[in-house]
């Protein structure tokens, strides 16, 4: 009776063995995947293995920027086959400090930080893990990169002077003054800002004192004006004058000596003598 129950135990025993060991891959199985991960110095890269989804992970120093389990993720494409179900592979992105560049203002893709921008070499989407830090990773594998903004430069512009409000006796003249900015990069025109931006003191003045001299004397002179003017007017005119009525008399002599000349009878006088008888 021993022996058989002892037989059937080890038969029950050894029936289970496959169940166990498969059960013990699946468990070491993750682990031993996760230990395989090659850890790159930069950048972005998918796992080589297919780990578990809920064991399996990037490494130590390195973020899961996505996940695919049939080889189609929103990153780069891994270049391996598809993974069996709950596994897959991890697109891992090590998260780095951005480093100084001058291409982040030509870039579509930046995250402004007041002062500067943050960007990817290539203008992908940058993704930041700390904003203090500036800690983060570009998912294209680009590096991550840092542009100081050109600085803005602020003056004010004055228009011309309108027309003075009184012709004398002092009147006041306004014109436009703002506030207007500027980038270091030439090509950019300037914009208005905020009067608040330009330096008070450095102010252009908007209104002045024009037409100051008094009315009386600016009648006077008008006075003297007009009567020099006038007497130069009547000079002219005499002379017109004189020179007209000196036409007129010459023609007129013309005229008469011409009558006088064309009307004289002329002919032969005949004189009839009567004989007396």
């Amino acid at each position: 009776m021993r022996s058989r129950v002892q037989s059937g135990w080890e038969m029950a025993s050894r029936s289970q063995w496959p169940l166990l060991a498969l059960a013990l891959i699946a468990l070491v199985f993750p682990f031993s995947a996760l230990s395989s991960v090659d850890l790159v110095d930069h950048g972005c890269y998918w796992t080589e293995s297919c780990q578990s989804k809920w064991f399996g992970g990037c490494g130590a120093g390195h973020v899961i920027a996505d996940q695919s389990g049939d080889c189609k993720g929103l990153c780069r494409e891994p270049t391996y086959a598809p993974c069996l179900p709950f596994h897959t592979y991890f697109h891992c992105c090590k998260p780095e400090r951005p480093r100084a560049t001058d291409r982040c203002s030509s870039c579509d893709n930046k995250i402004d930080f007041g002062d500067e921008y943050i960007c990817c070499t290539d203008c992908s989407e940058p993704y930041l893990i700390d904003n203090k830090s500036k800690l983060g990773y570009c998912k294209t594998g680009a590096e991550l990169a840092m542009q100081l903004k050109p600085q803005e430069i602020f003056k004010w512009i004055a228009g011309p002077w309108m027309k003075c409000s009184s012709p004398c006796d002092g009147g006041i003249r306004y014109r436009d003054v703002g506030c207007f900015g500027s980038m270091e990069d030439m090509s950019i025109k300037h914009y208005a800002v905020d009067d608040s931006r330009c330096s008070v003191e450095d102010m252009p003045a908007r209104q002045e004192s024009c037409n100051l001299m008094s009315c009386g004397d600016f009648s006077n002179n008008d006075l003297d004006d007009n009567e020099h003017s006038g007497m130069t007017k009547w000079l002219v005119a005499f002379f017109v004058l004189v020179g007209l009525v000196a036409v007129g008399g010459l023609g007129f002599a013309g005229y008469t000596y011409y009558q006088r000349k064309t009307s004289t009878p002329s002919g032969f006088v005949y004189i009839m003598l009567e004989g007396y008888s």
